[in-house]
């Protein structure tokens, strides 16, 4: 009888529009997944590391004011969090993200809008060095204009089953992109904050994050 009542619960479940992840992260690495929707984030190239031989990059943080997948069923939704490739935090790398009541149904488009919010007054923030004729000189990224990233996938999840987004980041042509000659020093440091530069960057990154196929 027991096993009948959380039969007759079960089917009475019914998916809403949006999903909440319960928490950062999600299952363990060994490759098993509960049911849902799962999104994995990775750095290509690494973070930190080498973008070329002129640059390379310690840490890169985003200040996510909410990321969504849209799907024909509904969608799911995650809001307020830092998506972070720093070896000073903790995490170091951004956690898989779980949206465990996520609506079957196939996810046709990724959306993320970066803004300053309660984490801090900058979008996004990104350190390296930069390296020309022999020299060299720490850099600092800082955006305070939202950033918004839109781009497609196409994933099924299926009723009782699990799927999984690969998303990778690759700063390699948005941070190239950028004369270091034209960026103002200060305190030894080259500090873009503003001016065509930076605009031009904003652009380049648009594109930054992907599918990981």
């Amino acid at each position: 009888m027991r096993l009948i009542g959380v039969l007759l619960m079960v089917a009475g479940c019914q998916f809403s529009g949006t999903a909440e992840p319960d928490a950062p992260g999600g299952p363990g690495g060994d490759g098993a997944h509960d049911l849902g929707m799962f999104v994995t984030w990775k750095a290509n190239p690494p973070i930190p590391g080498t973008l070329s031989d002129k640059l390379t990059v310690s840490d890169a943080t985003f200040q996510v004011d909410h990321f969504q997948i849209v799907a024909d069923a509904g969608n799911v939704m995650r809001t307020k969090y830092l998506l972070a490739w720093n070896p000073a935090s903790t995490p170091t790398t951004p956690s898989e993200d779980a949206f465990p009541d996520a609506p079957p149904g196939m996810y046709s488009k990724v959306s993320l809008v970066m803004m300053t919010g309660s984490f801090g007054d900058y979008a996004y923030q990104i350190h390296g060095t930069w390296r020309d004729n022999g020299m060299s000189q720490n850099f600092e990224i800082r955006d305070r204009a939202p950033l918004t990233i839109g781009f497609d996938c196409t994933e099924m999840l299926g009723a009782a089953g699990s799927a999984t987004l690969r998303i990778r980041l690759d700063l390699r042509d948005a941070l190239s992109g950028i004369d270091f000659r034209n960026v103002e020093q200060e305190d030894g440091m080259l500090e873009l904050s503003d001016g065509q530069e930076l605009l031009a960057l904003r652009s380049r990154l648009m594109s930054a994050f992907q599918l990981d196929n």
